[in-house]
């Protein structure tokens, strides 16, 4: 372009310029004072979200643990929807020291209970969570009844166990106490028995 087709878009440009500054003096092209945020696309929200939960599940115990405090810390600064959803994230992931199923289930709870907060997305992410949290939650749960059921049963076998051992040895005592008197008894008679004999001429 030559040189004078550059200075007339330049002119032109600033003309443009001008003209808004004119308006914004005289009130007619104010704009309000907070401008609406920006669009968030569903696919990179849920991208950043699940790269974190990546590098979480791929990362060594001095990552994860960086993570799980970035996280934590800029939810405990700022419990907006996407920290919230981060940090819930981060904690339903299991196989690292910060893991916690519950917590990250009543983070989710919470986030659902809003849902016009979240992107289309995020809810379906966030159910999806939930879904495989509430099964985890039940199944440990039911491992624990389970454990407290077996415990509780094999303290009473045990017990029983122990009780039969010392009927058992009670038993083993009374007879041979019982033993020794026949013997005991025996060995008398015996005595009697020689000493007549010995006596009869």
């Amino acid at each position: 372009m030559p040189r004078s087709g550059w200075l007339a878009l330049a002119l032109a440009a600033g003309l443009a310029a001008g003209c808004s500054a004119v308006d914004d003096w005289s009130g007619l092209g104010r704009k309000p004072s907070s401008a609406p945020p920006p669009a968030l696309d569903d696919g990179t929200v849920v991208a950043a979200y699940l790269v974190t939960l990546e590098r979480l599940g791929r990362g060594g115990a001095a990552e994860q643990a960086e993570i799980l405090e970035s996280s934590r810390s800029a939810y405990l600064a700022d419990p907006s929807t996407r920290h919230r959803l981060r940090y819930a994230f981060v904690l339903a992931v299991p196989g690292h020291a910060g893991a916690d199923a519950a917590g990250a289930r009543t983070l989710l709870g919470e986030a659902l209970a809003v849902p016009e907060t979240l992107l289309a997305s995020e809810r379906a992410l966030a159910e999806l969570m939930v879904r495989d949290l509430d099964a985890r939650l039940a199944l440990a749960q039911e491992n624990a009844t389970l454990r407290a059921d077996t415990s509780t049963g094999e303290r009473d076998r045990i017990a029983s166990l122990n009780r039969r051992l010392q009927q058992e040895t009670a038993e083993k005592e009374r007879l041979r106490r019982e033993l020794e008197e026949a013997r005991a008894k025996l060995d008398a008679i015996a005595a009697l028995e020689g000493g007549s004999a010995a006596r009869q001429p």
